[in-house]
């Protein structure tokens, strides 16, 4: 059997058959990184999340996105927070909060990964270009750029993708605190990259896009939990 993963999707207005539509939108590098692990991707729109969905599901990944509400930690707006949807936000951690209750198989990415911090009792930083000591660290306007992340020895992480890891950056927010969860990874200037919940099945949390580089052992370890 192949494992069913829900995706996680964003709604954005785009010009599809006609002007101005709201479209559910999803990069293909998410399902095809399913599909080549041996899964079977569905994507799930942004809504009311309840049991049946969740029972349906042998995993789930959290995709990345837009920017999260600085509601959510306690803080006020930065002029560069933006394009900010509730709803989405309010969707994913129902969804989020309900594949923990049942110990699914969870990956969080990027904004996913940001969600999954902030639901722990973290927070942002809501611009790294204007961050003490991440100056040069995060991405704006379509551009990416690349960094190494150094992964704690004996953690999850590190059993699949050893302790050193080539990542990519497309954010200009990133986590300054993990509140609860376990810090597993950093960039040499020191934010967090990656975390993880070792009380839990399979539960792992990364700022860049393995999906986009052909990071496949992170994929295969989520379809290999998912199948147990």
């Amino acid at each position: 059997m192949r494992p069913v993963i829900g995706i996680t999707t964003s709604i954005n207005t785009r010009d599809y058959e006609t002007p101005g539509q709201a479209v559910v939108m999803l990069p293909r590098n998410y399902p095809e990184a399913i599909r080549r692990a041996g899964g079977t991707p569905i994507l799930i729109p942004e809504g009311e999340v309840d049991d049946s969905l969740l029972g349906s599901l042998d995993g789930i990944v959290i995709s990345g996105g837009r920017d999260i509400s600085p509601e959510l930690y306690g803080e006020e707006a930065h002029e560069r927070t933006g394009d900010v949807r509730l709803e989405q936000d309010a969707s994913e951690l129902t969804l989020l909060r309900g594949a923990l209750e049942r110990d699914l198989p969870l990956l969080a990415v990027c904004r996913g990964h940001q969600l999954y911090c902030v639901d722990n009792g973290g927070r942002l930083h809501q611009h790294l270009p204007e961050t003490p000591g991440f100056e040069q660290h995060g991405a704006t306007g379509g551009e990416w750029s690349e960094h190494e992340v150094h992964i704690e020895e004996g953690s999850k992480l590190a059993s699949i993708v050893g302790t050193r890891i080539l990542g990519n950056s497309g954010h200009h927010q990133g986590v300054a605190d993990a509140g609860d969860l376990q810090v597993v990874g950093r960039t040499e200037d020191g934010l967090i990259e990656a975390v993880e919940d070792p009380g839990k099945k399979f539960c792992i949390s990364v700022q860049w896009h393995p999906e986009m580089i052909g990071q496949h052992e992170i994929f295969d370890a989520l379809i290999e939990a998912a199948r147990s």
